[in-house]
């Protein structure tokens, strides 16, 4: 066989198993290790997503069990460094210490630790979660803010809020804080009962201490079992509070009894003021017998009196306690404090 003949030869084998292998190639799928097919395991997706930004993390869509929108989609976590205290992070961030303070429930001259996890609020102001029935107005109203204000930080469309969400309230203060404690020293007036004309020292202080029957800034100054017979009106500025045949009266907060006085009163009758820091105060009136003296400290549903209808009050029948919730001297509706 000739040279040409093998070369030709040979040509048409390579060509043949060139034109197999293409073949082939289109029919077979291309090899791949199961290493590369193999997908990872999802899991849950977690509810709240960390972001690093300029070395701080920062929650950006945390959300609430309800999925609500959380006021620290707008804060930062911040971790605590060695050498950080409460005055480097009030310029480095540009709001208060006090605001650090309140968003973190730190105590007054509380210090701070390396390792510590702060939230820091975009402005100045503190944080509030919503409880059930509470509205955008009734919370505007609690902190003396414009609604506007609240839903423009917190992006709220609408009047629409979830038990659990929380707001940052711009430039709001803490309802209740430390309050002002005040000489012990009372007057003749304030520490001594006249019945019938007789002079009798008051009943002992008692510590007793009740469950609150309400789970909001205060909570509800008598039992359970006490009823509203009148609500906050523009001549009514308190809530009428009654439990038949009387009962006992709560310190709706903890704070600083700064007025417990026998006697007319104004109408109040036996009547107790209670301050509770940050120019919050409650008034009980009408009340059948005290508890406590002005400079008392008290704690939140501490026995303070017995409901009774002294003062201006109609009858036997008009056995109840009259609660007013005041503000900088301002009468406000005690069920936006008291709300469950």
């Amino acid at each position: 066989m000739s040279q040409e003949s093998v070369m030709h030869w040979l040509s048409l084998r390579v060509r043949l198993a060139c034109v197999v292998a293409l073949l082939i190639s289109l029919m077979v799928p291309p090899y791949a290790p199961k290493s590369a097919l193999a997908f990872d395991d999802v899991g849950s997706v977690d509810q709240q997503f960390l972001l690093v930004e300029d070395g701080f993390l920062m929650k950006s869509s945390s959300l609430t069990q309800q999925g609500g929108r959380r006021a620290y989609s707008e804060a930062i976590a911040y971790k605590v460094k060695e050498g950080d205290s409460m005055e480097r992070l009030s310029l480095r961030y540009k709001i208060s210490k006090e605001t650090i303070a309140w968003a973190n429930n730190l105590k007054e001259g509380e210090t701070i630790h390396p390792g510590d996890e702060l939230v820091i609020l975009p402005v100045n102001g503190v944080l509030h979660t919503v409880k059930a029935g509470q509205t955008l107005l009734g919370i505007a109203e609690l902190y003396d803010i414009p609604a506007e204000t609240i839903a423009q930080q917190n992006k709220v469309k609408g009047s629409f809020l979830m038990a659990g969400q929380e707001l940052i309230i711009p430039a709001g203060k803490p309802i209740v804080t430390k309050p002002v404690v005040v000489a012990a020293a009372t007057s003749s007036k304030s520490s001594v009962q006249k019945t019938n004309g007789r002079t009798s020292p008051p009943a002992k202080p008692m510590e007793e201490i009740t469950l609150a029957p309400t789970s909001g800034v205060l909570q509800k100054p008598c039992s359970a079992n006490c009823f509203i017979t009148q609500y906050f009106t523009s001549s009514h500025y308190a809530l009428d509070l009654q439990e038949k045949g009387g009962g006992p009266i709560f310190a709706a907060e903890a704070g600083t009894v700064i007025r417990a006085e026998y006697g007319w009163n104004g109408g109040f009758g036996n009547v107790i003021e209670i301050d509770h820091g940050n120019d919050l105060v409650t008034l009980y009136g009408h009340n059948k017998e005290l508890y406590v003296k002005a400079g008392d400290q008290v704690q939140r549903g501490q026995l303070i009196a017995a409901m009774g209808n002294t003062g201006l009050v109609y009858g036997a029948t008009g056995i109840h306690t009259h609660f007013e919730v005041r503000v900088k001297g301002v009468k406000k509706n005690p069920l936006l404090y008291i709300e469950e």
